[in-house]
């Protein structure tokens, strides 16, 4: 299958409860993010996550939905080309 790069931002609303999922979850995906950035908000509870992915479709959408499935996470990607 055909790899691309994606975008992937992440949205995590309950920093105290769903931040440590998503590092473990972007821990098992390591081998295809080729870029992180983390902005943490402890103030308002939140951090923003962005990403740069180098992979196939089936790959990204069962990483993009095991993150969407974590409680207080919102994930949008999108191909870049």
């Amino acid at each position: 299958m055909e790899e691309r790069y994606y975008t992937v931002d992440i949205i995590v609303h309950d920093r105290e409860n769903a931040y440590s999922k998503v590092n473990e979850l972007l821990h098992q995906y390591a081998d295809i993010i080729k870029l992180r950035v983390g902005y943490p908000v402890p103030d308002e509870n939140i951090a923003i996550v962005f990403l740069i992915v180098k992979t196939n479709n089936d790959t990204m959408g069962a990483f993009t939905g095991k993150l969407g499935n974590i409680k207080g996470v919102k994930v949008k990607s999108v191909a870049v080309n």
